[in-house]
């Protein structure tokens, strides 16, 4: 494990740290899912909530209320997902899910992930599922356990304590 904190200004060198395998951190992509799920799940009943008691919807069928509120939620979690992945990627280099497992993503030479690298790294997670989801078991053979999506954005995802 890097015991080294990125945040000290120092960069990482990643070669020799441990590397976040295939297991550990698709755990940490179903936690982080979950709690988009629920995040989206609310902000849709939320906005469904405030449209229903202002009144919007007053002339409205209920058959088509729930289809406006599916296609509110959809938009939701459209947008949500990227915000998500990009913000905490780019803010501490950890989702909450990598850091409830332990794992940090950073750039290959060793330095924090920006924002913009964040949001090409979650792009990334397209490409890498685009085929039948190997770029992301590439994690598993890849001997520095990288993506597809790490190769696109120069990332990798590293162990801390």
């Amino acid at each position: 494990m890097c015991t080294t904190h990125i945040d000290s200004g120092r960069s990482i060198n990643p070669a020799t740290c441990d590397k976040g395998g295939f297991w550990v951190r698709l755990v940490a992509f179903i936690v982080d899912n979950i709690i988009i799920f629920f995040a989206t799940a609310l902000f849709a009943f939320i906005a469904g909530l405030a449209t229903g008691l202002g009144g919007l919807t007053s002339g409205v069928s209920a058959e088509n209320v729930e289809y406006l509120s599916t296609i509110f939620g959809f938009f939701i979690g459209t947008l949500l997902g990227p915000f998500y992945y990009t913000f905490f990627t780019g803010w501490e280099g950890q989702t909450p899910g990598k850091k409830l497992m332990g794992l940090r993503v950073i750039t290959m030479t060793g330095e924090s992930v920006s924002y913009g690298r964040a949001l090409l790294r979650y792009i990334g997670y397209f490409v890498s599922f685009f085929f039948l989801g190997l770029g992301f078991v590439m994690i598993a053979f890849d001997r520095n356990k990288r993506g597809f999506h790490d190769f696109i954005a120069g990332t990798c995802v590293i162990r801390v304590e």
